[in-house]
């Protein structure tokens, strides 16, 4: 069972709502300051962090390498609200992942066992730097995601639709960086990362909009 601390303004009150959203790991600790983080949580001795910020341009950029070796996690997820380019490209490593936030439970739950299976296949040499991983294909083709875009499920629920559209805007704008003009190097890092970046929100989305079809009983 993956052990897990949650570090956010807001995960202690989602898992006070949905308790059961992460049922098969175990929660070690849950709070919203890093005072209370650093003195409680390197004893519990978790595997995975999940870090919650609001701006990563207000971070030291060795903040999350440090809660990392503090608590001898092997991963480190981290969401946020406003990004900060320079601190995603000096931070790029298997043992961490940015995506933006915030992350209901069940978003949360999915990242977790990814990059817990990409460390395993990588054979958790978090310290050798390799080859970037190739993106999975898009699961869903145009005419697909538009028809979930105009579906009717149950009552209130547009949940089909509003992820539709995510994962057709986080699409296009995967081809986009792919062959964004850079005339610099500097430049053509940034739009690498981009790239990775928006390539790893569409596969998790989509990982999202499968659980949601499946639980909709909705056939494409």
């Amino acid at each position: 069972m993956v052990k897990l601390a949650l570090l956010g303004d807001t995960y202690p009150t989602q898992l006070h709502v949905n308790s059961r959203a992460l049922e098969g790991m175990e929660v070690v600790w849950a709070g919203t300051t890093l005072e209370s983080f650093r003195a409680d949580v390197p004893g519990l001795r978790p595997q995975v962090l999940a870090l919650d910020f609001v701006d990563l341009g207000k971070l030291p950029e060795q903040l999350v390498p440090e809660l990392l070796a503090l608590t001898g996690a092997r991963h480190a997820l981290v969401s946020y609200r406003l990004t900060n380019h320079a601190m995603l490209q000096a931070l790029t490593s298997p043992r961490l992942r940015f995506v933006q936030g915030p992350l209901p439970l069940s978003l949360l739950r999915v990242h977790v066992h990814r990059a817990l299976e990409e460390l395993r296949r990588a054979g958790d040499k978090a310290s050798t730097p390799g080859p970037s991983r190739t993106p999975r294909p898009p699961r869903f083709t145009a005419a697909q995601l538009g028809r979930l875009m105009e579906i009717s499920v149950s009552v209130k629920c547009e949940c089909p639709n509003h992820l539709a559209r995510l994962v057709s805007g986080l699409l296009a704008f995967e081809a986009y960086s792919r062959v964004c003009e850079s005339r610099e190097e500097k430049d053509q890092r940034i739009h690498a990362l981009l790239h990775r970046q928006t390539a790893s929100a569409r596969e998790a989305m989509e990982d999202g909009l499968e659980a949601l079809l499946e639980h909709e009983n909705i056939r494409l």
